[in-house]
């Protein structure tokens, strides 16, 4: 149990996908400039990367490395990840069901999505690791997904300087944070 928790804090705070692998960057820049498709995104992302993660694990471990096929490893796992998309959007979903249709086929084509899931089997994880993996990398990323709309929100009324303007200032201070989210990597070893 205590092993689930630290890979759970672990993939949130201390390799943050956005921040740490660099990894879902475009998707949170793009997403942060609106509320509403943040928080829709975050909401999809919460449901999507738990399953596919615990899915893509299990189809490693018992389908492609005993039959030795690793070498069609990214091709499976992004047909897992249409598939579930499919099977997700056809869920009635009371969460977040005003949106799913247009944020879920959006989910699943960014990178978010596919590099949990290499970076998850890089790491070989079994498969409750797996489930923990997957729901504190979206934890991380809907955390700086609400970090990066919030302060997109305040640079918007601050007086920032014209050339940096935009998406610059907005990179500027993604670089800050995760300069800041260095100092968690003393937190989990």
């Amino acid at each position: 149990m205590e092993g689930l928790f630290l890979v759970l804090i672990s993939s949130a705070l201390v390799n943050n996908i956005v921040v740490g692998h660099i990894i879902g960057t475009d998707p949170a820049l793009v997403s942060t400039q609106r509320r509403d498709v943040s928080r829709d995104i975050s909401c999809v992302m919460l449901i999507l990367l738990p399953i596919t993660t615990v899915i893509a694990s299990a189809s490693a471990q018992f389908i492609l490395i005993p039959l030795q096929l690793q070498h069609l490893q990214t091709f499976v796992f992004v047909m897992l990840i249409i598939m579930i998309i499919y099977g997700l959007r056809a869920w009635p979903n009371p969460v977040c069901n005003r949106s799913s249709e247009i944020v879920l086929p959006l989910a699943g084509i960014n990178s978010t999505v596919l590099g949990t899931l290499l970076l998850n089997q890089q790491e070989q994880h079994h498969l409750f690791f797996s489930f923990a993996f997957g729901l504190g990398t979206a934890i991380g990323f809907a955390f700086m997904l609400a970090l990066l709309t919030a302060i997109h929100t305040r640079l918007e009324m601050a007086d920032v300087p014209a050339p940096f303007r935009g998406p610059s200032i907005t990179l500027i201070t993604l670089a800050l944070i995760s300069m800041a989210f260095l100092g968690f990597s003393g937190l989990v070893k």
